[in-house]
C-alpha cells in the first residue's frame, strides 16, 4: 500500500490551499457559523471545534446523508521544519507509524482496516503531516482507536527503521549513488526551474541542492521528531460524516485526550531574503533527453497570509486563459501552456510556462514577456476580469461532495485556525477584487523585470539520440569489420610465407 505523497504534492491548486486556509478559520471556533453561500457546498463552513484539556484539537462535522466516516489526523510538522539533509525525517516517521504496534504487525493492521470496510493513508507535506482514514460509520470507535494506537504504540524498532528507509529510497527512485551525488553537487542534472528557485528563494530549502535521501537519518533523529512535534497541542483530529457527537467525544477523551500535555514546539519556517538579481536559467544536462523544450517566467510572491493572494488567484485564472489563447490557439506554439502557483507560510512562487519546439523557446519567452508587460501596463479587460472571478467561484461548487472531500478541506485549512481564529469570507474577497487591485499586484510582483526566465532545453532530442546511436552502431560495425579483416589477413600471412 502506498501511503505517502509529497507536497508538495501541490495541494488543490486553485482553491485547495487558498480556499481551505481562508474559509475554515472562524467556522472551526464555534458551532455557530455563517450561512451557506451561493457557491460553496451547503454547510461547508458549519463545523464545531472542541479542544480537549490536554490541548488536543477536535474538528467535528456531522453529515448524515451517507453511512461513512472520514478522519484526518493533522500533525504540525513537515519537510520545511528541517534542513535539506534531514528533510525526510517527518516522512520517515510517518512510514514508521504504519509498521506495526505491540498487538498487530503491519499486515494485520491493513487487514483489520479492510475488514471494517475502511482504507487508510498518509502524506507528509511541506508544513504538515496528515493521516487519513475513511470507513463505514458503524465502526467509528474502531477508526479512532486504530489511529490512536499507531500514534502511541507503534514499534519504532531498528529493524522497522531500516525497512522504512528502503521504502523511502524506492519511493524517491532509489538510493542515490556516489556518482549521482557528485554530479548533483557539481551542478549536473539540475533543472532550470530548480536554479530559478535557488535565485528567487536564496537560503530557503523548498528545493534542495542535494539529492533527497534518508540514509543519514538515524533512529534517534526520528524519535526526537516524535517527541518534539507529536504532542497534543500540535495535533488535531478532523471527523466528518455519520457519527454521534457525545459517544465520539467520550471515546476521544479516553484516547487522544489521555496523551500527556506538553507545550507546542516552536516553528521557525524558512523566511528567505528577497532575491538580489533576476536572470535567465537553463538546465545542466536536465532534461538529458526530451522531445520538446519548456519556456518559463517564474516569480516570487508572498505567502498565503497575504491579502494579495486574492488578486494573484484571479490573475492566475486570467493568465491561464490568456496563455492558452496566445501560445496554443493563436500561434500553435504550445500544446499544454499554463500557469503555476504555490504558496507556503512565508513565500510563494508564481509562473507561466509553455511547451515548445527546441528552436522556439526564445519566441515563446518574447510572447510571454509581452503578455506580462501588457498586464502591468494596461488595465485588465472588465469582462475577462469578471469571468476569471466567476470561474474560481464556480470551481468551488464542484469541489466538495463526499465526506472525504470535506475532511481533506478542513485538514488542509486547519493551520489558519491556530493563527487567525476567524473566518475570512473567501467569496467576498474574490468578488471584491477589481482592476485596480490587479494593476497594483501585477506591478508589485509580476513585472517582467522581476521574473527569472527559464529555458528547459534538452541536451539531446530523441531524433538526435537516434542519429548518434545509429552513427555509433555503424562505427562499431566498421571497427569490427576492419578488425576481422586484419585478423584474417594476419592468419593468411604465415601460409603464404611457407610456400
Amino acid at each position: 500500500m502506498v501511503r505517502t505523497h509529497r507536497q508538495g504534492r501541490v495541494v488543490i491548486r486553485y482553491l485547495g490551499r487558498t480556499l481551505l486556509f481562508i474559509c475554515t478559520g472562524a467556522m472551526l471556533l464555534s458551532p455557530v457559523c455563517a450561512g451557506a453561500s451561493e457557491f460553496s457546498p451547503p454547510g461547508l463552513y458549519q463545523v464545531e471545534r472542541v479542544t480537549l484539556p490536554n490541548g488536543f484539537d477536535v474538528v467535528l462535522k456531522p453529515r448524515h446523508g451517507a453511512h461513512t466516516l472520514s478522519l484526518r489526523l493533522w500533525v504540525g510538522v513537515g519537510t520545511q521544519d528541517y534542513p535539506c539533509d534531514r528533510q525526510e525525517t517527518p516522512h520517515f516517521l510517518e512510514h514508521l507509524l504504519f509498521t506495526g504496534t505491540s498487538m498487530y504487525d503491519e499486515a494485520e493492521l491493513d487487514q483489520r482496516v479492510a475488514d471494517h470496510g475502511g482504507s487508510w493513508n498518509a502524506y507528509t507535506a511541506s508544513e504538515e503531516t496528515v493521516y487519513t482514514m475513511d470507513i463505514y460509520s458503524r465502526f467509528t470507535g474502531f477508526a479512532v482507536d486504530t489511529l490512536y494506537q499507531i500514534l502511541t504504540d507503534s514499534q519504532l524498532t531498528d529493524e522497522n527503521v531500516e525497512i522504512s528507509r528502503d521504502i523511502i529510497h524506492r519511493e524517491s527512485g532509489g538510493k542515490p549513488t556516489a556518482i549521482q551525488k557528485w554530479f548533483r553537487a557539481n551542478g549536473f542534472g539540475v533543472s532550470g526551474f530548480e536554479k530559478a528557485v535557488f535565485e528567487l528563494l536564496p537560503g530557503a530549502n523548498y528545493v534542495c541542492r542535494e539529492l533527497g535521501t534518508a540514509e543519514y537519518i538515524s533512529r534517534d533523529d526520528i524519535l526526537d521528531t516524535y517527541d518534539t512535534y507529536y504532542v497534543p497541542a500540535n495535533m488535531a483530529l478532523i471527523v466528518v460524516g455519520d457519527f454521534e457527537r457525545e459517544p465520539l467525544l467520550e471515546t476521544l477523551r479516553h484516547t487522544f485526550g489521555a496523551i500527556h500535555a506538553r507545550p507546542p514546539p516552536p516553528h521557525s519556517l524558512p523566511d528567505p531574503a528577497p532575491p538580489l538579481s533576476y536572470s535567465s536559467q537553463t538546465g545542466t544536462f536536465s532534461p538529458l533527453v526530451a522531445t520538446d523544450a519548456t519556456s518559463w517566467m517564474l516569480y516570487r510572491i508572498p505567502g498565503y497570509w497575504s491579502d494579495d493572494q486574492y488578486p494573484l488567484l484571479v490573475i492566475e485564472q486570467y493568465l491561464a486563459f490568456r496563455i492558452n489563447e496566445l501560445m496554443r490557439i493563436s500561434s500553435g506554439l504550445a500544446y499544454a501552456p499554463g500557469t503555476y502557483r504555490v504558496e507556503l507560510d512565508k513565500y510563494g512562487l508564481f509562473g507561466i510556462f509553455a511547451d515548445v519546439d527546441v528552436d522556439e523557446t526564445g519566441v515563446a519567452l518574447d510572447l510571454m514577456r509581452n503578455e506580462m508587460q501588457q498586464l502591468v501596463d494596461h488595465p485588465i479587460d472588465g469582462e475577462l476580469l469578471e469571468k476569471s472571478k466567476m470561474k474560481i467561484l464556480l470551481q468551488a461548487v464542484q469541489g466538495y461532495e463526499s465526506n472525504a472531500d470535506f475532511a481533506d478541506f478542513y485538514a488542509a485549512g486547519y493551520v489558519e485556525i491556530r493563527k487567525l481564529g476567524a473566518l475570512v469570507d473567501y467569496e467576498a474577497k474574490i468578488q471584491a477584487v477589481d482592476a485596480a487591485d490587479i494593476a497594483r499586484v501585477a506591478k508589485q510582483y509580476l513585472a517582467p523585470a522581476h521574473a527569472v526566465l527559464i529555458q528547459e532545453i534538452p541536451t539531446l532530442t530523441y531524433t538526435q539520440l537516434y542519429v548518434i546511436v545509429s552513427v555509433l552502431f555503424v562505427l562499431v560495425l566498421f571497427v569490427l569489420a576492419f578488425a576481422w579483416l586484419r585478423v584474417r589477413a594476419y592468419r593468411k600471412t604465415p601460409a603464404r610465407r611457407a610456400h
